[in-house]
């Protein structure tokens, strides 16, 4: 039986919406982290609280970049047959995509891994981690946005929303080198609208080849 490449490429589109869902239940599945300042005693009773939670989440955000990856390859098709010329907005587009999937993963592993062990140390390196796929994402948002207003694939408001996106995740990305609490606020504000946009752009890519 032969496979229908459109009508497949066409789901791969909507697995963006259930990668933002499942990606977003396992970052809350354990409720409120604590601070990378937090003294150690309250991370370990974290860690030891809400180790099957962690360790659910860990599976879940594992199942959040296989979604994640499924739609980069439906995505990019979208992008490069709308572009023309080289791609090369499509490419930066999958590359920031990749690099932040990738980074993502290994903060996943880390977490997992400090709260098998009640290991602290492990668990602020994770939220370092994660910092870092802060600057994948803003150029991912950037490139798309970018691809919107040359290309006209989506409305131009979309497009302008997904710069203020990147450039809050560039502010976010400060905490990779910084312990406020404002900047880890940022970031999770930041998260969630990605989240949201990443959503709304699935089923907008989706409804549009219906």
């Amino acid at each position: 039986m032969a496979i229908d490449e459109v009508k497949f490429a066409r789901w791969g589109l909507l697995a963006g919406l259930l990668a933002a869902v499942v990606i977003v239940v396992s970052g809350f599945i354990a409720g409120e982290p604590p601070k990378v300042t937090d003294a150690d005693a309250k991370i370990i009773e974290f860690l030891t609280d809400k180790q099957d939670q962690l360790r659910i989440g860990s599976y879940l955000g594992g199942l959040g970049a296989v979604l994640f990856l499924w739609f980069l390859g439906s995505l990019y098709g979208k992008l490069r047959g709308a572009e023309g010329g080289t791609g090369r907005l499509s490419r930066v587009a999958m590359m920031g995509g990749l690099g932040a999937i990738t980074i993502a993963s290994a903060a996943n592993a880390i977490l997992a891994n400090a709260a098998l062990r009640t290991d602290p140390g492990a668990y602020r390196l994770s939220t370092q981690f994660y910092g870092y796929t802060a600057f994948f994402l803003a150029v991912f948002v950037a490139a798309i946005s970018v691809h919107i207003w040359s290309s006209g694939l989506l409305a131009k408001w979309f497009g302008y929303a997904g710069e203020a996106l990147a450039v809050a995740w560039f502010v976010a990305a400060a905490a990779v080198s910084t312990n406020n609490d404002t900047i880890a606020t940022i970031g999770f504000i930041v998260f969630v609208v990605w989240a949201i946009w990443l959503a709304a752009l699935s089923v907008q890519l989706y409804r549009q080849d219906a």
